[in-house]
């Protein structure tokens, strides 16, 4: 893949998704009385989607920092299971190393996981790093759309959700694993039930230990 070119068509559907995600993110955020400045910094620095359209009602509502970084391990923790299967385009750098880490996203992890065109690690950098170039826009888009839309916009947030219900789509027809679906949906049933307070936490943590325990996982492991 010629690397520069080959990653803007690749991270177009991406790209698609975040400048609107992005700018309803700004505009939910000014549209909560928060300092307009502090939406484009937390995208450049914070980086993490869901969780900040979660801090964008805690932080208004004066929720603390200490509640706040609780909140932002439970909706978090799935990414240690991202970075342990996307180890082999984990880059050497002593900067792009840590970047590579941090920016792992939802989305990056779909494109990086499912697309087959990302073979190595300089690649996986540049997809990451354009993606996150992408939300930051959106965010400044939306920071400055703000000031001329009406305040107190209801349904923007169900824009995170519909997104994430694409990738999911798009997931299942690239890997067409139907026992994965399954599981899935199980684990998602049994987390809804018994720890509704811990939804995704519970659910992400009961997929990670079937699949450790299930043979054909262990075998494909031992292959990589």
């Amino acid at each position: 893949m010629d690397t520069w070119r080959g990653v803007v068509p690749l991270t177009l559907p991406v790209m698609m998704g975040y400048l609107p995600l992005g700018a309803v993110f700004g505009v939910l955020w000014v549209d909560a009385g928060l300092s307009w400045y502090w939406a484009p910094l937390m995208s450049v620095l914070v980086y993490a989607g869901a969780l900040q359209y979660l801090a964008v009602g805690m932080l208004a509502a004066g929720i603390g920092w200490i509640d706040l970084a609780v909140a932002a391990l439970l909706v978090n923790f799935r990414h240690l299971f991202y970075g342990l299967s996307l180890y082999h385009l984990l880059p050497k750098g002593a900067l792009g190393r840590p970047y590579f880490i941090f920016g792992i996203t939802d989305e990056t992890y779909s494109l990086l996981s499912a697309s087959g065109q990302v073979k190595d690690s300089k690649t996986a950098l540049l997809v990451t790093l354009f993606n996150q170039g992408y939300w930051v826009l959106g965010t400044l888009a939306g920071v400055l759309l703000a000031r001329g839309l009406p305040p107190g916009l209801q349904g923007l947030d169900f824009a995170l959700t519909a997104l994430f219900t694409v990738l999911a789509v798009e997931q299942i027809r690239a890997k067409k694993d139907w026992g994965a679906v399954a599981l899935g949906l199980l684990a998602a049933a049994v987390a809804g039930v018994w720890v509704r307070e811990y939804f995704l936490l519970a659910a992400s943590l009961m997929l990670v230990l079937v699949l450790l325990a299930w043979p054909e996982a262990k075998r494909e492991a031992a292959h990589v």
